[in-house]
């Protein structure tokens, strides 16, 4: 892991919305917007991959101070090898994500939280249990 990045970029693109996203009030600073693109990308199913183009932002110590998203990531995705160059690809995609769900939107939440319902069925029981 001796080639893992030692800071989490993000793109031009990307950035753009970082600031709009917090300029209007969504996110108290960029890097808790980019952290919930991050955990956003994740509930959203984006695979392990890498982003190119990103220019630096934050230093990894500044990120994840104390490891825990590291080892969160490293749980969720055990075949990759670079933990923070994943942090960096699911935040930009995240980012992505949310740039189509919230343009023109009123509010993130509702945009976010209440398009998909979903139904969890009761388990059933088999012919032959009790």
């Amino acid at each position: 892991m001796a080639s893992d990045k030692k800071t989490i970029g993000i793109t031009k693109a990307n950035a753009k919305l970082l600031m709009e996203l917090v300029a209007a009030g969504h996110f108290g600073s960029e890097l808790d917007a980019a952290k919930f693109a991050m955990a956003h990308a994740i509930k959203s199913g984006v695979k392990s991959g890498g982003t190119e183009g990103a220019e630096t932002k934050w230093n990894v110590g500044s990120v994840d101070p104390d490891g825990s998203m590291r080892s969160l990531l490293e749980a969720l995705f055990p075949e990759a090898g670079e933990p923070y160059r994943l942090a960096e690809h699911l935040m930009n995609e995240g980012l992505k994500i949310l740039a189509t769900k919230v343009a023109g939107a009123a509010d993130l939440y509702e945009t976010l939280f209440t398009d998909t319902v979903v139904a969890i069925e009761p388990p059933t029981k088999d012919a032959g249990s009790p």
